[in-house]
């Protein structure tokens, strides 16, 4: 199964050349969600929204994300997600794991309804993704970019593609066809 796409641009693009890259990234390949800067306006939400994308924030306050009508939010501290968890009912709670099982099956106990893990940062080459397909449903993103297949064998629900394809709308299209591409050889 080609995993989809999971987009996250630099907080440095401004909302033009966000909104421009991301249209064509999506005409290009199979995007699913978008993490946003905090600064992003709710015209910007909306904007991507209209994409088909899941426009996520990333720790804010889960007023912030019912204010602006984003779908979620991803944290990385466990308490401040129990109590986003507890005032977010139908938005969509990922959590920023990183390298820690023991963080990640306490989030997904406290309900994550997906869980981003920074491959890269694994130690000894510890297959993260493929341990936590083996034993959870709770979907699986590859947060750091990725530029080829090689976490195929591990099984994330979504990729990162890499941070090339922010530079313009011709690098976001070719990027992300390129990657999907590999991951469906």
């Amino acid at each position: 199964m080609t995993p989809r796409l999971f987009l996250v641009p630099p907080t440095s693009l401004t909302e033009a050349d966000l909104i421009t890259c991301t249209a064509a990234a999506c005409a290009a390949a199979d995007c699913a969600t978008i993490l946003v800067p905090e600064h992003a306006t709710p015209e910007t939400v909306a904007s991507l929204q209209g994409l088909n994308l899941a426009v996520l924030l990333q720790d804010v306050d889960p007023d912030k994300v019912q204010g602006m009508k984003a779908d979620g939010l991803v944290l990385t501290n466990i308490e401040a997600f129990k109590q986003a968890r507890t005032a977010l009912k139908s938005e969509s709670l990922g959590y920023l794991a990183g390298v820690s099982r023991h963080v990640a099956m306490e989030a997904a106990e406290a309900g994550a309804d997906f869980m981003l893990f920074t491959q890269t940062k694994q130690f000894a080459g510890e297959p993260i993704i493929g341990w936590w397909q083996d034993v959870t449903d709770v979907p699986a993103v590859a947060f750091d970019p990725v530029s080829d297949a090689a976490l195929a064998s591990q099984r994330p629900d979504f990729i990162r593609p890499s941070d090339d394809m922010w530079q313009n709308a011709k690098s976001a299209a070719q990027v992300v066809s390129d990657l999907q591409a590999k991951w469906r050889t």
